[in-house]
Order: C-alpha cells, then sequence, then structure tokens
C-alpha cells in the first residue's frame, strides 16, 4: 500500500518517509526508494510543521547517498525563511568542510561532485563510500556506512577502466604502434599516451577524471630539488634517479623521432604522467590475460601499511567489470586502504612518493666486485657471466636476514666466490644451472647458490662484507648519529624527512652487515663450536642477522646427529654418516 493520498494521514506520511530515510542511514541502500517516497509526501503535505520535517528527511537521504552537493543545495533552497531547515543545511556544510578539508562550494568540490555524479552516470554502482579531498593533490575514499565482510561495495564497468588498448586505438597511439618501436614496458607508454590524449582535449569524454586527477609529483625523487637531493648524497637512490630520467628521456625521444606528432606532448609532462601511472596501476586477469590498468576511484584508495586486506578487487568477466568488495569489516567513517605489499622504502619513495617509518622489510643496494689481482679472475667471470672490469652484479641486502634470507644468502654466496683461491670446481653443482666443468665455462649469466665452503673461506668473505660496508658508509657525509638528531627536529619538509630517513635506514643496515662480520669472526675464531654456540645466543640471538648464524654458520660449525642428516645432509655430513654407519656394521 502507498503511504499517500487523500485517505492516509499525515502522521503516517510523516512517519514511513523518515522511517524509510532512517532506512538508509542504517545502510539498507534504498537511496530512490526513499526520495521517491519523501517526494510522494511532500505532494500530499499541506501541514507546515511536516513540510520542514519532510524536506530535513530528504535532504538526509540525498545526504546519505552522496549527492552532497544536492542535499545542502536543496535544503538551502527550500529553507530560506524556515530556521530549522537552514540550521540543517549549515550543519551538513560545517561536517563537509570538516571531513573534506576545503571550503563548501568551492572549485574543487564542485569538481569532485562532477566525478562522482560522471561516474554514476556511466554505469559505477556504489553508495557507501565517498571520495574526501584532504588537501591539494591528496585525497582518499571512506566509508560512509559500515561494510560487511565480503560486500561488494564498488563495481566500474569496462567502459571506465583505462588499458593499454585504448591507448592504441588513438591516432598517435596507433601510430606508436605501427613503428613497432623497442620499448620497455610498453603497456605504460600506450596508458600513457591515452591519458595525455585526454588532458589535450577539453573535450573529452574523460574530461570529469581528468579534473580530478593529481598533478603533484613533488614527492617523488625523480622531481625532487637539488637541495633535496643533496640529502641523498652517499645513497644509492641518487644514481637510480638519474638513470630513471635518462631512459624516460631516451624513451620520449625514441617515440619522437618515429613519431614527430608526438612532440605534441613535452618531455615533462610525459615523464609526469608515467609516474603517476607506475604509482596507480592495477594487475588484473581479464579473460585469461593478465594485464595492467587505471581505474578511476579505485585508484584514489591510499596505502596503509599495517591493514592488510581491507579489500579484495579483481576483473570479473562475467560482468565485464572490476568489482572491489570488503575482506573484513570497514567500519563507517574509515577510509578504504589498499596494502601496497611488502616493500623496502627505497621502493616506496621512488615509485609512490612516501615511506614507512620503522619499516620492518628496508634493504641497501650493493655492488660487488672481483679481486683485480685474482689469479682466476677469467674463470670466475666466465662461471657467473660478470665483466672483471664492471661490478658483478648489484645485490639488495635486506635489513631482516629472516624476512629476505635468499638476497642476503645470494650476497654472501658471491663473496665466498670473490674470495675463494682454491679449485673453482667446488663451485659447480651450485651454479643455476649447474656446470660439469667449471674451467671449461663459457661466458653465461648464471646464479650462484652456495653454502659455507670451509672455515678459512667464510672468514674471508666476513672481511669483505665488513670492507665493502665501511667502503659504502664512507660515502655518507653524515654519520647515523647525525640522522638521528636532525630527525628531531620538527620544521622539516615531507621530503627532507624521507631523504634522511632513507639514507639513516641503509645505514642501519650497513652498520649491521658490518656488526654481523666482526661477530661471525668472532665465533670463526673461537676453535671451539660449543663456546661459539653459547657465546653467540648470549649476544646475538635477537639481532635482525640472527639467520645468518641460526640457519649458515651454527649449524656448519656444530654438525647435527647424524640420523638427521638425511633430510639436509651436505657432502661433508653425508661422509660423517657414511662412517658411523660402517663402524655400526663392525661392531655387529
Amino acid at each position: 500500500m502507498r503511504l499517500y493520498g487523500k485517505t492516509t494521514g499525515l502522521t503516517l506520511l510523516r512517519t514511513r518517509a523518515l522511517n524509510i530515510g532512517l532506512e538508509c542511514l542504517a545502510g539498507l541502500d534504498r537511496h530512490g526508494e526513499a526520495l521517491e517516497e519523501v517526494d510522494n509526501a511532500l505532494k500530499g503535505s499541506a501541514n507546515d510543521a511536516s513540510r520542514v520535517q519532510l524536506a530535513v528527511a530528504k535532504g538526509e537521504v540525498l545526504w546519505n547517498s552522496g549527492e552532497l552537493a544536492k542535499a545542502v543545495g536543496y535544503l538551502e533552497s527550500v529553507g530560506e525563511n524556515v530556521p530549522a531547515v537552514r540550521e540543517k543545511a549549515l550543519e551538513m556544510k560545517q561536517l563537509y568542510e570538516k571531513v573534506h578539508c576545503m571550503p563548501y562550494g568551492s572549485p574543487a568540490m564542485e569538481k569532485f561532485e562532477a566525478f562522482t555524479a560522471w561516474m554514476k552516470e556511466n554505469g559505477t554502482r556504489f553508495s557507501k563510500i565517498e571520495v574526501r579531498y584532504y588537501g591539494p593533490d591528496y585525497r582518499g575514499v571512506h566509508t560512509m556506512k559500515e561494510l560487511r565482510e565480503e560486500e561488494v561495495f564498488l563495481t566500474i564497468p569496462k567502459s571506465l577502466i583505462i588499458t593499454s588498448q585504448k591507448g592504441k586505438e588513438t591516432p598517435l597511439g596507433a601510430k606508436v604502434l605501427k613503428a613497432s618501436l623497442d620499448l620497455n614496458w610498453d603497456y605504460l607508454v600506450y596508458i600513457n599516451i591515452f591519458l595525455l590524449t585526454q588532458f589535450h582535449d577539453p573535450n573529452s569524454f574523460w574530461k570529469p577524471y581528468m579534473d580530478v586527477y593529481p598533478r603533484d609529483v613533488s614527492t617523488f625523487p625523480i622531481f625532487y630539488t637539488k637541495e633535496e637531493r643533496k640529502l641523498l648524497q652517499g645513497s644509492v637512490m641518487n644514481s637510480h634517479i638519474d638513470d630513471e630520467i635518462e631512459e624516460v628521456r631516451q624513451e620520449y625521444t625514441k617515440i619522437v623521432q618515429a613519431v614527430p606528432e608526438f612532440k605534441l606532448f613535452t618531455l615533462d609532462e610525459y615523464m609526469r604522467n608515467k609516474t603517476l601511472i607506475i604509482s596507480r596501476i592495477f594487475y588484473v586477469t581479464i579473460h585469461n590475460v593478465v594485464d595492467r590498468i587505471m581505474v578511476p576511484l579505485a585508484d584514489m584508495f591510499n596505502h596503509h601499511y599495517e591493514r592488510l586486506g581491507d579489500t579484495h578487487w579483481r576483473y570479473v568477466d562475467k560482468e565485464e567489470a572490476f568489482v572491489v568488495s570488503a575482506e573484513k569489516t570497514i567500519h563507517k567513517g574509515d577510509p578504504i586502504c589498499e596494502h601496497y605489499g611488502e616493500k623496502p622504502n627505497y621502493r616506496f619513495l621512488f615509485y609512490y612518493g612516501f615511506l614507512i617509518e620503522g619499516n620492518a622489510n628496508n634493504c641497501v643496494y650493493v655492488k660487488l666486485y672481483f679481486n683485480k689481482d685474482d689469479e682466476q679472475i677469467i674463470e670466475k667471470c666466465n662461471m657467473v657471466g660478470a665483466y672483471a672490469d664492471a661490478e658483478i652484479k648489484t645485490f639488495k641486502y635486506f635489513d631482516n636476514y629472516d624476512i629476505e634470507d635468499t638476497h642476503n644468502n645470494k650476497f654472501f654466496s658471491y663473496l665466498r666466490l670473490i674470495e675463494y683461491s682454491g679449485e673453482l670446481q667446488a663451485f659447480g653443482k651450485h651454479l643455476i644451472p649447474s656446470v660439469v666443468d667449471v674451467n671449461a665455462c663459457n661466458f653465461v649469466r648464471r646464479k650462484l647458490r652456495c653454502p659455507i665452503l670451509s672455515i678459512e673461506n667464510e672468514k674471508k668473505a666476513l672481511l669483505k662484507a665488513k670492507e665493502v660496508a665501511t667502503e659504502y658508509l664512507s660515502k655518507y657525509p653524515d654519520s647515523y648519529e647525525k640522522d638521528m638528531e636532525l630527525l628531531n627536529q620538527k620544521d622539516l619538509t615531507f621530503n627532507q624527512r624521507n631523504c634522511i630517513v632513507l639514507r639513516s635506514d641503509e645505514k642501519k643496515i650497513l652498520m649491521g652487515i658490518m656488526e654481523l662480520a666482526e661477530l661471525g669472526l668472532k665465533l670463526l675464531n673461537m676453535n671451539n663450536s660449543n663456546k661459539a654456540k653459547e657465546y653467540y645466543e648470549k649476544v646475538g640471538k635477537d639481532k635482525t642477522y640472527a639467520a645468518y648464524f641460526d640457519r649458515v654458520l651454527i649449524p656448519f660449525l656444530i654438525p647435527v646427529s647424524y640420523t638427521h642428516l638425511r633430510a639436509h645432509e651436505t657432502g661433508r655430513n653425508l661422509v660423517c654418516r657414511l662412517l658411523l654407519e660402517k663402524k655400526k656394521k663392525k661392531k655387529k
């Protein structure tokens, strides 16, 4: 039964309309029905008091459906001479300004309102979330109502998803594709072409998205000022910045030479937009093909280091849409966050323009070289595919040995090879792919995963590790202690603080390598495995590098019971087991 008309009392009309409005507040998402019922109730109401209450109810329905500007605009239009309605409109304005950190009615607000309206008009489905404006080029997505676990709260149709294919279909993209250029990460190139094409078209269908697309790239290291880059002196970040700038410049030049019309886009805007794309890309599988895409609105989810798994996003083939659901309950008003993965601060800062203080996944980049006076340098170079006059490779050494023991063990494997002076045949089975005769190796890139070979070789490897860490530490103009003092200052800019945090983390890891090397040498020089183990357990058990001792050095020094060796025995321990078994048979 519809609750309006001459036969229905005004009290019932008002109660039913307001109840539906309250149902919306409770999260039942019946906004269209609520709005229709309130409008119908307003038509059938001649009582001024009832109309005031119904007008407020309509404003709340609009507000809770995400139509914030419409809500305030409606209340202002009908409440010019009604104090209660004016007060409600003012309350909503103040709440909007508090939440969005910008004046109500500002140009930025109008752009965001136009963007969300454009998304809905073109098939995007959402009602429990809103975009919040924190400051210039800084925004996020928050819940307007509680999201339940596994609840789908955002569905974006394929037509609003930006793919590399869309870039290839633009006039300039088609010409670049036809030129058959050898481009690294070509999907980034074509997505960039698509977005730049829209930026340059004032009548673009995508204009509402372009109007809220971020422009500021000042927090990304490749756009740091000279003064900010001085703070990175000694860090490998500086050379990586130069490499990235040069790589993008060469890529841009290659495209312009093949397609002269590409000069419509400047190198600066090409580089800026590519940087932003990398920070906002989604990896999805569409009809069994892995693709990288950009998704308006979803790309406004911010990162939260400790909140792993707020959302589950994917492309649903049946719906031809990008779908996002809640992995757990997200309370009303909370930001909707993505976890960008377990990454070191170097990657967070370089690719996203921020870092995490206290990040447990930090690393430092270290280059290793063969000793120039090594008589076996040519054979060693052939074994691993390195050049005698260049670095073997750049290694990522992680602060927490336990988290990234693969990378750190790789680092020590090459140190053992660098310092090895015996027959190189010992490394044959530790190369990937393996080698039967290391002395007859062709120059091929091979991986090396080598355990401890001998006490003497490990001593040399640890001394080399200490030497390398000392050399890298000497490149920084300031000490770790000085960095700690600087970080206590309250007047540091966002970029200044990030630079100091990054370099101090690198120094801490390098000092950790030195500490590991010194402790390892001390244990190896004790000539008593049990005493070495006891000493380590007193001084090194709680260190971030403990896994080196627990999994590598101590098991080498103290052979385990031979009954355990079958599962993980080395060549040396295999001989021990066979001798013990032979002795046992003789006793019988």
